[in-house]
């Protein structure tokens, strides 16, 4: 009887709780809503109406005064990166000063150049207080300098470096900047009153958006990396364009917080209109100087490669000239398939080749170019794109470290094709491992590579840098 109870029980209890569940929870469903406010960027600036200088002038131009007062300019934005702040001539006003109470009317021309207080002119008239860009072509260093006040200048549209006086990289609540102006006369000049208009423009920064597809490479830093979702298995990758040559790249945000190219760089630098591309502009590609790319920078003794790159040549004889002249670019339009990127080989590059020419052999004098073992500090990667770092402590072990160190996970989110190297004027190992250049020096004939090999990687594998091996890309902090 008591078993029965017992068994009689249980059989009650399991029924009693599916009609219970059954009665007392109904079938619902619910969606969530993303409630989102948009805050608009704003700026405002204010500059005094009138800025006088009272000058008196020289009987002799030595005896000439520097005359000065100042205005402060003041912006206010919310802009996350900040704004530009540009001063030149007013819309359909001359940047010289003109008295028209005299007749013919008399004029004070603006500065033709930058100069200190102790050699400023006489009957000329500028400015102090902007940025240092003497570095830039036709710039001038306007911190410490008088510069001239320049022509009207619609939008940067006629881009002249010195109408640029401040640039900002973050919201500013209240920012001032003052801005000296001079002017020097000697009694050449009639007496009264001389005028112009100026006008300060402060424009917001460029604000960058995730990176999307068909993006130029050259267009996407830090910024829009960070902005970009990692990669999963929803539309996480996007197909990008190098400007150098046009060629489309599948990239994606990986595991470790980086952007990372998903294929092979193919940049033909046996190319010579490619090559030519990077020699006349630095806009497109990092380098230490532009003529390095096509000539090198060596002594005439040193031995080049075919492409215009310098190569490191390290037995000093004619097969390893050869060897090293080939692997300097070459390209090699196979596919393979593996992982998300496309698959294609791309090129093998040299040490010499992927350093952009900046990191190369010199057999006249039997030493490494530079002459201290550095990273490399430039490369052929598109411009805002660079060679990862390798070690314990680089990017390309962090990348495995934050996939569990588990080889063939890493290798299907970097897509890393077994590619082999290039080396004595053939390819070797396709199909059984892959070689990939990192920015790190290794020994005085190495450089230290990716290594990608049946079951196992490793991300920090020293290799001769005569050889020919791949080159992934990751974007450059900006």
């Amino acid at each position: 009887m008591n078993k029965f109870m017992v068994t009689s029980s249980v059989l009650i209890l399991t029924f009693l709780v599916s009609i219970f569940s059954s009665a007392v929870y109904a079938t619902q469903d619910s969606t969530d809503t993303e409630a989102s406010l948009e805050v608009d960027s704003i700026i405002n600036i204010s500059a005094p109406s009138t800025v006088t200088l009272n000058c008196t002038p020289g009987y002799t131009n030595a005896a000439a005064e520097l005359c000065t007062n100042t205005a402060s300019v003041n912006v206010t934005t919310n802009n996350i990166t900040g704004y530009t702040l540009q001063l030149n001539a007013t819309s359909g006003s001359s940047n010289s000063l003109t008295n028209t109470a005299v007749s013919p009317s008399a004029t004070i021309p603006t500065l033709s150049q930058a100069y200190t207080s102790a050699n400023f002119p006489t009957n000329y008239w500028g400015y102090t207080g902007g940025l240092d860009k003497s570095s830039e072509s036709g710039g001038y260093n306007c911190s410490t300098n008088y510069c001239p006040i320049l022509a009207y200048q619609s939008n940067d549209s006629n881009y002249a470096p010195n109408h640029v006086i401040k640039v900002t990289d973050a919201p500013a609540t209240t920012s001032a900047t003052t801005i000296t102006f001079a002017g020097k006369v000697n009694i050449d000049k009639p007496s009264g009153t001389y005028t112009t208009s100026v006008t300060f423009t402060a424009v917001t920064n460029y604000v960058p958006g995730p990176i999307s597809n068909g993006m130029n490479m050259q267009d996407i830093g830090s910024a829009s990396c960070a902005l970009t979702p990692l990669y999963s298995e929803s539309n996480t990758t996007y197909t990008v364009v190098d400007a150098r040559d046009n060629e489309e790249y599948m990239i994606a945000k990986l595991a470790d917080g980086n952007c990372w190219m998903l294929d092979n760089l193919r940049l033909d630098i046996t190319d010579s209109t490619v090559l030519n591309s990077l020699t006349t502009s630095n806009t497109n590609a990092d380098v230490a100087s532009l003529t390095s790319l096509k000539s090198g920078n060596r002594a005439a003794g040193a031995r080049y490669a075919s492409s215009g790159f310098e190569i490191w040549d390290y037995s000093h004889n004619t097969n390893a000239f050869n060897r090293a002249k080939a692997n300097a670019g070459f390209k090699d339009t196979t596919t393979t398939s593996y992982g998300i990127g496309s698959g294609k080989i791309g090129v093998y590059y040299n040490y010499c080749a992927a350093s952009a020419g900046n990191y190369c052999y010199d057999e006249s004098a039997d030493v490494d170019e530079p002459n201290t073992l550095q990273d490399a500090q430039y490369d052929i990667c598109p411009k805002s794109w660079r060679l990862p770092t390798s070690t314990s402590n680089g990017e390309f072990q962090a990348l495995y470290t934050a996939y569990s160190s588990d080889a063939t996970t890493f290798r299907n989110a970097l897509s890393t094709p077994f590619s082999g190297d290039f080396t004595n004027g053939g390819v070797y190992g396709r199909g059984e491992y892959g070689y990939f250049w990192s920015s790190t020096w290794s020994t005085t004939n190495k450089a230290y590579r990716l290594l990608v090999y049946s079951t196992q990687d490793s991300p920090s594998y020293s290799g001769s840098r005569d050889r020919g091996s791949a080159i992934r890309c990751l974007v450059r902090d900006q």
